[in-house]
């Protein structure tokens, strides 16, 4: 025998054996066998059952989802209506005249926010340079005040020292009538002790005269 069908019985029996392997193995459930043209067949029409379930189920989801999408845009479209003057024909709109309306009242709205902050930064401006004169005013009325208090305190002091010499005139002269009475009193003592002095002459004279009146009786 030549090298040529050794090499050929020996492929022969490589393959027997794995042949019989594989059948071992399908005995004891390692492996399954090749499918039979059936089990194709089979397989294709339940590929394509659930390719159809799968595209039906795929259409409802869409339905679906498009049925929100409408509601929800249509709750939009309510709720813009409400927010934009449409006038008295607002059933008559489409839902592109009623987006160009919302769009030029938009536009509107925008203009007259800048107006209003343009007016709002004219008046703090304004604020600003009123609140400026405002202290500076209150700084000139309390600058006069201080001057007046100034003024007043002087004047204070000015009267304070005239009424002080006025009072110093005062005790002179209220010394010099002091020393008058002094004189006036000292005229009185004097008189009083010559009225007294007299009272006991008196008195002297009337007790001789009655002593004498005594002698000649007895």
């Amino acid at each position: 025998m030549t090298a040529v069908q050794l090499i050929n019985i020996q492929r022969l029996l490589e393959a027997a054996e794995y042949l019989e392997r594989r059948e071992r193995e399908c005995e004891h459930g390692y492996a399954s066998t090749f499918p039979s043209h059936q089990d194709s067949s089979y397989q294709r029409q339940r590929k394509f059952r659930n390719k159809k379930y799968n595209n039906t189920h795929n259409r409802s989801t869409h339905n679906e989802l498009e049925k929100n999408r409408r509601a929800h845009l249509r709750l939009c479209l309510e709720r813009l209506k409400a927010l934009i003057p449409l006038g008295p024909d607002c059933n008559r709109h489409t839902t592109l005249g009623l987006l160009n309306k919302a769009k030029a009242h938009i536009k509107k709205l925008e203009e007259t926010d800048r107006r209003s902050q343009h007016q709002l930064e004219n008046l703090e401006r304004e604020q600003r340079h009123l609140q400026r004169q405002l202290d500076l005013l209150r700084g000139i009325q309390s600058g006069e005040r201080i001057r007046m208090d100034d003024i007043g305190s002087t004047v204070c002091s000015d009267r304070s020292d005239s009424e002080r010499e006025e009072i110093e005139v005062d005790v002179e002269s209220t010394e010099f009538s002091h020393g008058e009475m002094d004189n006036v009193s000292t005229t009185s003592t004097s008189d009083l002790d010559d009225h007294s002095s007299l009272q006991s002459m008196a008195s002297d004279e009337g007790y001789s005269s009655c002593s004498v009146k005594l002698a000649f009786t007895t």
